[in-house]
């Protein structure tokens, strides 16, 4: 028998499952095909991280365990992913806090800028707060969802047309962004423009935005902006957004438990193969970027601090989600504990910080 996804088929018989059994005999064996649903492209780092996972999880279950992609949104839109979980249009999902904001809330304070520049650090101190922190994981439960393990984000890079060197120079630009790195935007009298990365690219070079921020080194290449954007600087905004793989609960636990271990198991192993990716993309947007004679602009402390002190962004968001019976302040209180401890383990350094200090390359 074939595997199928989304039906249990058994001598005929159908159920709401997304298995199906290898024989009708006596020693049956469970296969499953889980459909994957990402926003990003087969090439960029985050789906070759997905993909390194899934043929790691086909390796521990010998087989029986497959996953499908669907890229590019091509089966459901990036802020539809936690949903199409739940409803089992999808069996597994990439899901970006910037796009479930409002299906998982505590999954925002990823997005809080100036907390972390090592991007490691932030990856494991996300998946610890799934693993250690109540109010974080209920969210995930509400929805009937639960989180496998971060995809690799770097820290915030700016790209622009013109040199943005301190806060003053944002005064009227409009800048493509999301999250909560739109709010401290706003501080800066920038204009923060919500779109696709898709469209920045065309958007750069039409003039319908001065610049662009909410992506990483490693994105660039994927948008077709390392060898084109005329400026990149560090703000030091750090961390600004995670992007998780997370699958259906319901059919999380319908597993058998030795296919539960495998995922589990390869889901762990795909926080390093993340940050091999991370680093893999992003030095090659630095070398297209250094070909392209893009000028890197590192802000001095002073102006790095002018930006840090015009934004309450983080007692904003303890504040906002607090009002609505969320006990937000012990999420972010675990959130900097575990990214101090993760750092002092890490020693990893984000592509654009390798640039800016001159070893790129």
């Amino acid at each position: 028998m074939n595997k199928t996804s989304g039906k249990w088929a058994l001598c005929g018989a159908v159920a709401s499952v997304s298995l199906a059994l290898a024989s009708c005999g006596g020693d049956q064996q469970a296969e499953y095909v889980l459909h994957y649903s990402t926003y990003s492209n087969a090439i960029s780092d985050q789906s070759v991280t997905a993909q390194r996972w899934a043929e790691r999880v086909e390796e521990l279950t010998d087989g029986n365990v497959e996953v499908k992609f669907h890229y590019s949104q091509s089966l459901v839109d990036a802020d539809e992913s936690a949903q199409a979980i739940l409803d089992g249009r999808v069996d597994v999902a990439q899901v970006g806090s910037i796009y479930a904001a409002s299906d998982l809330p505590m999954f925002t304070a990823a997005e809080l800028p100036f907390e972390s520049t090592n991007p490691e650090a932030h990856m494991r101190a996300v998946q610890r707060l799934y693993e250690e922190n109540q109010s974080y994981r209920e969210d995930f439960e509400r929805q009937g969802v639960r989180q496998l393990f971060p995809l690799p984000i770097g820290n915030a890079v700016l790209g622009s047309n013109t040199g943005i060197y301190s806060v003053e120079d944002f005064s009227g630009t409009s800048i493509r962004s999301g999250g909560l790195v739109s709010e401290i935007l706003l501080g800066g009298v920038a204009n923060p423009v919500d779109m696709t990365a898709t469209d920045v690219y065309e958007s750069m070079e039409r003039g319908v935005i001065d610049g662009y921020t909410s992506l990483g080194m490693s994105n660039l290449p994927t948008f077709g902006l390392s060898n084109n954007t005329p400026y990149l600087i560090d703000p030091e905004i750090g961390a600004y957004a995670s992007s998780i793989v997370a699958i259906s609960e319901d059919l999380f636990n319908e597993m058998p438990e030795k296919y539960q271990n495998a995922i589990l198991q390869a889901s762990e192993d795909a926080l390093s193969i993340g940050i091999e990716e991370l680093h893999k993309e992003g030095m090659l947007a630095s070398d297209h970027a250094r070909e392209a004679g893009t000028e890197f602009i590192e802000w001095d402390q002073d102006a790095v601090e002018m930006f840090q002190q015009q934004t309450t962004v983080a007692d904003d968001w303890v504040e906002r989600f607090e009002a609505r019976d969320y006990n937000a302040k012990s999420v972010l209180d675990d959130y900097r504990r575990f990214l101090n401890e993760e750092g002092t383990e890490s020693s990893y350094e984000d592509a654009l910080t390798v640039c800016l200090s001159g070893d790129a390359g």
